[in-house]
């Protein structure tokens, strides 16, 4: 291999390189090739094509008459001709990728349209020709201006970053800066070519980048949408062609900030207003007002559609793709309101828009003349209701617009006027001249209001920033005078280009006498000289013609001809002269030949209307067409434009490009080149040919030639001495008093080789490769020194700041000591510029606050004190309360509280004896009153005598309630045994006067109220025993009942009662029974008949019966109640022995299956762990009392709480490999510990977001705002990341975060879905960043006044959230935040699927989210589990296996207090393994595990003599930390509780292993 070998490039390309020699080579040395390959080298060319331009081949066959074959790279064929000229090629080159055209090994026309070809392939559509960039345009949306994009060109220091329209935005900003001159950046191409975007993102860069102080940076931006409104339309080329040029001037103040722009506009192509082409279509604002105005609008100004107007429907385009009208209306109304745009001029502007749509309309017809003398055809306006609403919109006389429309005055001197009708196409000419006069006037009046809201303050602007965005050079199949005026714009601006690249270049080559190649270029000077040269230049002569009377176009074309064509005596080279045409002339321009029809010529150039329309206008009740058509000024305008005095449309244009060139030549340039890759507008289409020629007529090639072979970097001796000198001091000083040799020492002593710079007499130049050297050397020497500057001025900063802290020290102290308010306010004043938090300045400041409160105490205090105190108690306490909140206790607040709890303590008194008065009540009136003496209150207070009246009413009550008592114990029935008593003794005498009296005297207290109520019973309980009335009897004692009154006389008259009814009842139902064979009851009157001791022949004959029932139902009974086949059979045949049937026998007949069922279920259930299959189970055992482990198994399973079932069937899941069934599960205990804990998991308290103080500090100004903003809705770019990122993501985040600004519409950028893009993308390539993205989504979400920004940000929500899952840390409070505000479930389903399902490796496209119309989740959290019943395993053994008697069912994870007891009682529930149930024995197993307590739960006696021990608990459940705050615990788990440090409630701070955290306290169990 001689030592060679093969490398590759970071982009793929191989190279070679030889260890031994050290040699490189892009092509593979033949030392490496193979046979076949040795064999297939040869000639490797160039040649020319038809559409391609240039392709590459291999000759295989040169034939004798000079023609050969060349082998295409695709294995075709093709045959040239002899003296094809063919360029070398080298194969290598064919595959590399070359940023910069100046770097190219291989430079002709074919490598160098290779090259653009193979980069817009790949998706480069920038490429550099050293500092001249040149731009094709992909006809599709890239990733390429995104705020981050911006960042990074606007701070690429050192790197070679790709070509891109940013590094020219930078270059003039940074150039502007640097050098302090006016920058230019001139955009120039075919339409089509993307000529217009370039412009947008300059600007966009210079917002960005620059900013401002009052927000006018957006202004510039917001014109966009207005300009292009009026100004941009559909051309066959461009969908959006500005119809206009343009000169945008960005003004910048001392601060290098945008303090304001201005915008002048070039020759608006005005004739689209009333013709377009087939395919075409007007100015935008007619389709968009039609698409967007309101109902209100489109009734006022009589709007239709597109179809119903010939301005708008004559080219059969109306609509484009990917555009949407009324939305692009909606957002050029909204630019102008943020641009300040009054209502009126809003309204106005639209106004004339529908105007000019309804004079499109007109429709004028040949009409007879009165005068027989005029014999002029004659027409008038036949649509009327168009006329009608025309005039209606222009606020003028509809008779007087059609007279102006359809006739014109005619004044000779001397003579009366006479007005002259126009026939029906002259007519149409003066409608549409009077529509492109309106529209045009109106567009000049927007530029100008734009300007005006954009317009630097006085004084403040220093310099500025020129983009030149003009139209294209045009070639159709008809040019007329705008396309003159279009291509003459062109070639002015190539000229200013080959001047500055070429012609300027050598100049000054050889001014400093250094050594260069000529480069030979196209030079256009002689076309300007035809087209502006006075006085036989083409617009000259027109402008002249104007001037003749009778002048013609006819008459301006044989003019130039005869100067410049074939008669001519010096024919112009760059002129043609149309033999076979009346109207054609040819001007073979820089960019080719282009053929003018000079029809119409004359009048576009005039460009007037007619004085009657002009004056019409002007006299029109709208105040914007008065502002737009001032009348005419001194003379007489007529309508064959004799000496007129107003310039024509052409000398106008002449004197904007000369006034234009002339800003350009005070500027320094910056070139961007557009290219139009096919004529088709569409994506990865590259025409060659195409492209190839607008690269040979924009001077590309030799540009390339020149700046490889010249040196594009100069500077005069002084400023290069300037610029980097201070890197090798002691060399640029060496030679005194000659600058020219101090330059060749600092080369000389500068590391690095610059033998090829150039030293002429005055400047210093060099190329690219001595110039990267030396910045890179420079920046390498400025960061060296600016560490040495930093430090100083940090030590500065932090001395000043000591000094000014000693200074301030003892002023607070002082100020302090007074303790006045006055000198506090004064201290604090003086420290208001101290940053640092001193704790002078923090006591002063709390001192000053209660200083403050106290003087405010004081001041109440002596205005209340005075006053009734009665009236101003609240008042009086408020301020006390206030005193002692700050322990104020001076003589005043003293006597103040003394007052204040006097009135307290009357007060109370107060209520207390009125309510004692009103409820009787001893136990309140008493303590009353003794208070009322200790304060002393007046015996004649109505009040207190009230009281003292009822206390001795009280005291005389009481008596009566006595004498009740004693009448109550006297008088009543005596028992004899346990069922006889003596009536004898009642008596109701005594009892009758007690009651008369106390009724006579009146029971108030509760006391006495109730034992008359129980008298009053007992005095008719003992009258119904005396009469034996039972009946009556039984109402009187639930009366008793009634008031819970249950003496020992109630007592035994209700035995008494229920006896004998009970004796009664129990022989009806013995003798019932018996006739019935009624067993219960039979059973029930035998026992109450026992109770009673009743010896009736009834209960003999009901026991005999009662015998024979029982017998035969005890055993249907216990073959139920035991659900055993065998003895239910038995229990059967015994009660068919004798023919006895009932309910009894069928259900034992049906139990069987239903056990068998049962077990099958139960089964099924234990097998998956769903809960339907276990509940069914459990209902059926429970619906025939079966009693077997399985089904105690399957309890247990539902007696778990939901949270631990869950996490039961989440082990179940895993055990059967169903991962989907695992991930509902997850998901579902979630939602289950949200409900219950979602407060842990607010968005504020995210452990990971910075400080707002900190996050304040990130900015120099306003970081009082920013830190109360930090977590709130801005329009204003984040100074840092919310959460706490490394230094490159926290970069990161804040340019993501401009993304999210542009895409809401909260910060105007470019591409909203291109910004949703990258931030997706970038979120994606970068899990560092996803939680920040989601915390700055919140961000832009909280407290949003926006409801379009809040439904953007939505959307943005929605993109992230199916692209890339949040992080560990961060995902529940995103989830919390999801549940609390986002309007859709939606929100949870993406954020569920992105956590649980397939990771993206790839972003999902935007625009295809965008379309969604609803969202249908991946994973089903209520999707049912799918059950095969051919893997359950049913255990035959278990069929009749009962559990033992002492086993309880375990409900709740308690122990029931019955099974307690046992030494067989259960603990917490266990739920077997699920590989049980395989066997009886493996059953048994199970059910003695899920029955048997633990060891670990025996209570550990505590160590003698121990000291005080933390308390511990014992896990009972297993528990996953969700956070970083939490703790994972397993069921045996011991924990120790912190008590007292426990954050949230229901959770314990706990350590386990060493580790700390918080864990849910109902999971555990303290020991």
């Amino acid at each position: 291999m001689s030592g060679w070998k093969e490398y590759k490039t970071p982009e793929g390309v191989p190279y070679y390189y030889n260890a031994a020699t050290e040699e490189t080579s892009w092509d593979k040395p033949d030392a490496m090739k193979t046979a076949d390959e040795l064999e297939g080298a040869g000639n490797w060319v160039w040649a020319p094509h038809d559409t391609e331009g240039w392709v590459p081949g291999q000759v295989t066959q040169t034939y004798a008459d000079g023609s050969f074959d060349l082998q295409l790279q695709d294995g075709a064929i093709e045959n040239f001709p002899a003296g094809t000229e063919t360029v070398t090629c080298y194969q290598s080159s064919l595959k590399r990728s070359v940023p910069d055209l100046v770097q190219m090994d291989d430079v002709n026309e074919a490598m160098i349209a290779h090259n653009l070809k193979l980069r817009f392939q790949n998706d480069e559509i920038y490429t550099n020709i050293g500092t001249i960039l040149i731009s094709v345009n992909p006809y599709r949306r890239l990733p390429l201006y995104t705020p981050s994009k911006i960042d990074e060109y606007a701070h690429k220091g050192n790197r070679t970053l790709p070509p891109h329209v940013f590094s020219i935005a930078s270059d003039a900003y940074s150039q502007l800066l640097d050098m302090k001159k006016d920058q230019s950046i001139l955009i120039s191409g075919e339409s089509g070519a993307g000529k217009t975007e370039a412009t947008k993102q300059c600007l966009m860069f210079f917002a960005e980048v620059a900013g401002s102080t009052s927000g006018v940076e957006q202004n510039i931006l917001l014109a966009n949408p207005i300009l292009e409104a009026f100004g941009n339309a559909k051309t066959l080329r461009n969908n959006n062609s500005s119809r206009f040029g343009k000169w945008i001037e960005v003004h910048f103040d001392e601060q290098a900030r945008i303090c304001g722009a201005s915008t002048i506009n070039y020759l608006l192509e005005k004739s689209r207003v009333v013709y377009q082409a087939e395919g075409e279509r007007n100015f935008h604002i007619f389709y968009m007002l039609l698409a967007g105005a309101s109902p209100e609008q489109r009734a006022k100004w009589h709007l239709w559609s597109p179809e119903d107007y010939t301005y708008t429907n004559q080219s059969g385009c109306i609509t484009l793709d990917d555009v949407d009208d009324a939305k692009e209306f909606d957002d050029m109304v909204d630019a102008m309101h943020r641009l300040n745009f009054k209502e009126e001029h809003i309204d106005h502007l639209l106004r004339m828009v529908a105007a000019i749509l309804h004079l499109g309309n007109l429709d004028p017809q040949t009409a007879g003349s009165g005068d027989r003398n005029v014999k002029v055809e004659a027409s008038q306006i036949v649509n009327k209701d168009e006329l009608a609403i025309a005039a209606e919109l222009l606020q003028v006389p509809p008779a007087q617009l059609e007279e102006a429309l359809t006739s014109r005055l005619m004044e000779i001197r001397g003579q009366e006027a006479t007005r002259i009708p126009l026939n029906p196409d002259k007519a149409i000419d003066a409608i549409n001249a009077l529509a492109k006069q309106i529209y045009n006037h109106m567009f000049d009046w927007l530029v100008k209001r734009v300007n005006e809201s954009m317009a630097p303050p006085p004084g403040s602007s220093k310099s500025c920033i020129g983009v030149l965005d003009i139209f294209g050079f045009e070639i159709f199949e008809i040019n007329s005078f705008e396309q003159m005026c279009i291509n003459f714009a062109n070639e002015k601006l190539q000229q200013h280009f080959n001047q500055h690249t070429f012609k300027l270049e050598e100049q000054l080559y050889r001014a400093e006498k250094i050594q260069y190649n000529h480069v030979e270029f196209i030079d256009n000077q002689p076309v300007l000289d035809l087209i502006e040269q006075k006085p036989h230049g083409v617009m000259i002569v027109l402008d002249d013609e104007i001037g003749v009377p009778r002048g013609s176009d006819a008459g301006f074309l044989n003019k130039i001809n005869q100067k410049h064509g074939r008669s001519s005596p010096n024919p112009h080279p760059n002129f043609s002269q149309m033999m076979k045409s009346q109207t054609d002339f040819t001007i073979n321009h820089y960019a080719g030949a282009v053929v003018y029809d000079s029809t119409g010529y004359l009048e576009k150039n005039r460009d007037t209307l007619n004085a009657d329309l002009q004056l019409l206008l002007y006299c029109s009740k709208n105040s914007l067409l008065n502002e737009l058509f001032p009348p005419p000024r001194g003379g007489r305008r007529g309508d064959d434009g004799a000496r007129t005095r107003k310039i024509t449309l052409g000398g106008q244009f002449r004197q904007q490009l000369d006034a234009l060139m002339k800003a350009l030549h005070a500027t320094e340039p910056h070139y961007i080149r557009c290219v139009k890759p096919n004529p088709n507008k569409a994506a990865k289409e590259y025409f060659g040919r195409m492209c190839l020629d607008q690269l040979r007529y924009a001077g590309v090639f030799e540009a390339v030639t020149i700046r490889q072979t010249g040196f594009p970097f100069r500077w005069t001796h002084v400023e290069f001495i300037k610029r980097y000198g201070f890197i090798r001091p002691e060399a640029a000083g060496s030679v005194q008093g000659d600058v020219k040799g101090s330059v060749r020492a600092l080369l000389a002593a500068l590391p690095g080789d610059y033998s090829a710079a150039q030293i002429g007499s005055t400047r210093v130049l060099y190329r690219a490769k001595e110039h990267r050297s030396l910045e890179l050397a420079r920046n390498v020497a400025v960061e060296a020194k600016s560490i040495i500057l930093q430090a100083y001025e940090r030590t500065f900063r932090a001395q000043r700041m000591a000094r000014r802290l000693f200074e301030v020290k003892p002023v607070l102290e002082q100020a302090m000591a007074t303790r006045t308010l006055e000198a506090l306010d004064a201290a604090l004043q003086q420290a208001a510029d101290v940053d640092f938090e001193m704790k002078q300045l923090s006591d002063a400041r709390n001192l000053r606050e209660v200083v403050r409160k106290e003087l405010d105490i004081t001041s109440r205090l002596n205005s209340l004190m005075p006053q009734d105190h009665e009236v101003v108690y609240e008042q009086l306490a408020k301020a006390v309360s206030d005193a002692d909140e700050i322990s104020f206790n001076p003589q005043l607040v003293q006597k103040a509280r003394e007052v204040v709890e006097l009135i307290r303590r009357r007060r109370e008194c107060r209520a207390n004896l009125k309510t004692g008065t009103e409820k009787s009540d001893r136990t309140l009136l008493e303590p009353a009153l003794a208070e009322a003496d200790a304060l002393q209150m007046p015996a004649s207070d109505p009040v207190v005598a009230a009281a003292r009246a009822e206390l001795a009413r009280i005291v005389e009550e009481e008596a009566w309630v006595a004498e009740l008592e004693a009448a109550l114990n006297a008088g009543f029935a005596t028992r004899l045994d346990d069922t006889n008593w003596d009536h004898s003794q009642v008596d109701v005498t005594y009892l009758d006067q007690a009651i008369a009296g106390a009724q006579q005297f009146g029971m108030r207290t509760a006391a006495g109220t109730r034992r008359l109520r129980e008298a009053e019973i007992v005095r008719q309980v003992r009258t119904c025993l005396v009469a034996e009335d039972w009946e009556t009897l039984g109402v009187h004692l639930k009366q008793a009942t009634s008031i819970q009154f249950a003496s020992l006389e109630i007592q035994e008259a209700q035995e008494e009662l229920s006896h004998k009814v009970a004796v009664d009842d129990v022989v009806a139902r013995l003798v019932s029974g018996v006739e019935n064979h009624d067993q219960d009851e039979l059973a029930y009157a035998l026992e109450q008949a026992d109770h009673l001791k009743m010896e009736h022949p009834e209960v003999e004959l009901g026991r005999a019966m009662l015998a024979s029932i029982v017998q035969t139902r005890q055993l249907l009974q216990e073959a139920i109640a035991a659900v055993q086949e065998p003895q239910l059979q038995q229990a059967v045949d015994a009660a068919a022995s004798f023919n006895f049937h009932n309910d009894e026998v069928a259900t034992a007949t049906d139990l069987l299956a239903k056990v068998q069922e049962a077990k099958r279920e139960a089964a099924t259930g234990l097998h998956y762990l769903e809960r339907p299959h276990l509940e069914a189970a459990v209902e059926q055992a429970d619906a025939i009392n079966m009693e077997h482990a399985i089904i105690e198994e399957c309890r247990g399973y539902l007696c778990l709480s939901m949270d631990k079932f869950l996490q039961e069937q989440l082990k179940k899941a895993k055990q059967l490999n169903d991962p989907a069934r695992a991930i509902r599960l997850t998901i579902k205990m979630k939602d289950m510990f949200f409900a219950t804990h979602g407060k842990m998991f607010i968005f504020k308290t995210y452990g990971n977001l910075r400080n707002p103080e900190a996050y304040a500090k990130a900015k120099l100004f306003g970081r009082d705002q920013l830190k109360l903003n930090m977590l709130q809705w801005t329009k204003q770019p984040i100074p840092t990341s919310l959460t706490h990122l490394p230094g490159v993501f926290a970069k990161q985040a804040t340019k993501l975060f401009k993304n999210i600004l542009g895409f809401a519409g909260d910060r105007s950028l470019s591409y909203p879905e291109t910004l949703a893009q990258d931030l997706i993308n970038q979120g994606l390539a970068t899990p560092e960043i996803r939680d920040e993205i989601y915390c700055q989504l919140i961000k832009q979400l909280t407290d949003n006044p926006n409801p379009q920004s809040v439904l953007k940000i939505w959307n943005l929500m929605e993109f992230c959230l199916q692209t890339f899952p949040p992080g560990d840390d961060f995902g529940n409070y995103l989830e919390m935040y999801l549940r609390n505000h986002g309007a859709s479930e939606k929100y949870i389903f993406m954020l569920h699927d992105t956590q649980y399902g397939v990771k993206k490796s790839t972003a999902p496209l935007v625009e295809h989210m965008m379309k969604q119309s609803d969202y249908k989740p991946y994973i089903l959290v209520d999707a049912p589990t799918e059950v095969d019943v051919s893997q359950v395993v049913v255990a035959e053994g278990l069929l009749d296996a009962a559990l033992p008697a002492a086993i309880v069912p375990i409900t709740g994870g308690s122990i029931p207090a019955a099974a307690a007891t046992a030494s067989s009682a259960a603990s917490t529930f266990t739920p077997p393994p699920a590989e049980a149930a395989a066997t009886h024995a493996a059953q048994a197993v199970a059910v003695a595990n899920a029955v048997a307590p633990p060891p670990a739960l025996e209570e550990q006696p505590a160590p003698p003599n121990s000291a005080r021990q933390l308390p511990q608990a014992r896990a009972l459940y297993d528990y996953e930390a969700q956070d970083y705050r939490q703790i994972s615990i397993a069921v045996g788990d011991v924990v120790t509780i912190l008590e007292g440090e426990s954050p949230y409630e229901g959770w314990w701070m706990v350590t386990l292993n060493g580790n700390r955290g918080i864990a849910p306290s109902n999971y555990m169990e303290r020991l």
